[in-house]
């Protein structure tokens, strides 16, 4: 349910404020047998105004991280809805009569706990994987977002992600987010397991930087890699916008820069960084070769 860009014949808006220091990506209204979406992405301190779904609802917040459940909102006397989960789960109410309703959240964890079993264990995505070849031990009942995306925690890369699986067709898994709030040793622990495995930046955007590492090609791995560090270790101190960088195999890198489809089967990485929602989120995709290379 998107929302309307004007306000629609004989239908109240609803505004919403994420005061909170996380993305709101969806929520979840449900009333009796009724249940749909709201489409959102509201990044910190932003605002939307939505079509009043004017239904006594629950609500499931999904901040990426976690969520955040709400139990009887009286929309049909709501104005605004404030959203603002540094504040003891909270959400304020703004009804029309000129006061506040405050409700408490019950909050569930997206990111597993350490030495929490059992957890899925991921090392790495190829091309044709399913649902159950990623994870085997889905809850038949696992939460999904607005997109159908199964929600899930994963082990990846030493580390336990909240992660989004995405179906395609066929049953096949299309791709995979996996988000983690933005810790510096963790990032730094990602990106020595990229160097490790032989991975190397490709495209890199960050606030007034547009880097093509392919068409680096005067610079060695270790001289991209060390550029990459300095670019990001500044983009964090600065703290200001987003970073997102793009991670393919060294060996790939050449014929994917100049190829409309691989060669061979591959995987990516795309790492973004929002320290403004303390957010690492890491897209891996896969994509199946069509076993001819480019003459």
């Amino acid at each position: 349910m998107p929302a309307p860009s004007s306000h629609a014949a004989g239908k109240d808006l609803l505004r919403l404020e994420n005061q909170s220091e996380t993305d709101i990506l969806n929520i979840r209204v449900t009333a009796g047998k009724k249940d749909f979406f709201l489409r959102l992405d509201l990044a910190p301190n932003d605002s939307d105004e939505v079509e009043n779904p004017d239904l006594v609802a629950n609500l499931r917040v999904d901040y990426g991280l976690f969520f955040l459940f709400y139990e009887k909102v009286p929309l049909p006397d709501a104005v605004a809805l404030v959203f603002c989960s540094a504040h003891a789960d909270c959400l304020s109410v703004d009804l029309k009569d000129g006061k506040s309703l405050h409700l408490q959240g019950k909050r569930q964890d997206l990111v597993p706990e350490e030495n929490s079993r059992p957890v899925c264990e991921l090392s790495r995505f190829t091309p044709g994987m399913t649902m159950a070849d990623v994870c085997s031990i889905l809850e038949k009942e696992a939460p999904k977002d607005d997109n159908g995306a199964v929600i899930a925690g994963l082990g990846f890369d030493g580390q336990l992600w909240a992660a989004r699986l995405y179906p395609g067709k066929g049953g096949m898994l299309e791709h995979l987010e996996l988000r983690r709030p933005l810790e510096f040793a963790d990032l730094k622990k990602l990106l020595e397991s990229l160097w490790k495995n032989k991975y190397v930046p490709w495209q890199a955007e960050l606030p007034g930087l547009d880097v093509d590492f392919a068409e680096m090609s005067q610079k060695d791995t270790m001289a991209q890699w060390n550029f990459l560090d300095g670019a990001l270790d500044n983009f964090l101190k600065d703290r200001k916008g987003e970073a997102t960088v793009m991670f393919a195999p060294a060996g790939s890198l050449p014929l994917l820069a100049d190829s409309d489809a691989p060669a061979r089967d591959v995987q990516l990485f795309t790492l973004t960084l929002r320290p403004k929602s303390n957010l690492m989120l890491l897209d891996v995709a896969a994509y199946k070769g069509t076993g001819k290379a480019k003459s």
